[in-house]
């Protein structure tokens, strides 16, 4: 059953004074927080819970007055930053291996137009087929912008390789099974237009033979003969049948 235990703390994960912000970062099982050093300077830091003690990777980012929110893909292990206050957007690709965790910056989205914040719109939202990775709808003074993010691709297939199965909104469990104690995955969900229509989430992808001309005739045969069997049942009971 759960506790009300603390698991995990992390003393001062940034010197600055102002707002800290967290994510998980989904299976690559370490937290990244945004925050600011002592002269103001934005920074993230990756960690690994099971040893919070110092952090295993540390970016310093710029020097800006604006709080950053942290959004993470884990389809594609990519970290957008957004800047409350500022209209840029960085995006960094996060890597790990057994003792190591890499960054690297991928583009960044600029603005001069500020935002005073930020959603993040769910996988099966996007136009997958436009090979749409990512939207963030941006908050201004007066309007909702939605930014959206395309890893160029000049076929008109669908794209597995930057669409795996996602998230769906499907639950896991029940809150009473997680209070309980259950660790269950995210119930996932295929992406593809083609199989989303029919393919309920969480249902594995099953091949099914195409069948055969004679086994085609064979079921037609059959049901042929229950029609007959049936309107002669009907004329009996003395029922017309048009």
């Amino acid at each position: 059953a759960r506790t009300q235990t603390v698991a995990t703390t992390i003393e001062q994960a940034h010197e600055g004074a102002k707002s800290i912000k967290l994510a998980y970062l989904g299976d690559l099982d370490r937290l990244v927080t945004v925050g600011f050093t002592r002269q103001s300077q934005r920074q993230f830091k990756i960690w690994d819970p099971r040893n919070a003690a110092k952090p295993v990777h540390v970016v310093d980012l710029d020097q800006a007055a604006g709080v950053i929110m942290p959004f993470f893909d884990p389809d594609t292990s990519l970290l957008y930053l957004a800047g409350k206050g500022d209209g840029n957007v960085r995006c960094f690709e996060i890597g790990a291996s057994a003792d190591a965790i890499q960054t690297f910056a991928v583009s960044d989205y600029r603005s001069n137009v500020s935002a005073k914040g930020m959603a993040w719109m769910p996988k099966r939202g996007l136009n997958v087929m436009g090979c749409e990775t990512a939207r963030l709808m941006k908050l201004t003074t007066n309007s909702v912008e939605p930014l959206a993010f395309f890893v160029p691709r000049k076929s008109d297939s669908f794209q597995d390789d930057i669409f795996p199965d996602t998230a769906s909104n499907t639950p896991a469990h029940t809150a009473e099974e997680w209070l309980a104690g259950s660790d269950k995955p995210p119930v996932k969900m295929s992406l593809d237009p083609a199989t989303r229509s029919t393919q309920k989430a969480g249902e594995k992808k099953v091949f099914v033979a195409a069948k055969s001309a004679a086994v085609l005739q064979t079921e037609l045969d059959q049901a042929n003969q229950r029609i007959k069997d049936l309107e002669a049942r009907l004329q009996a009971a003395g029922l017309g049948i048009e």
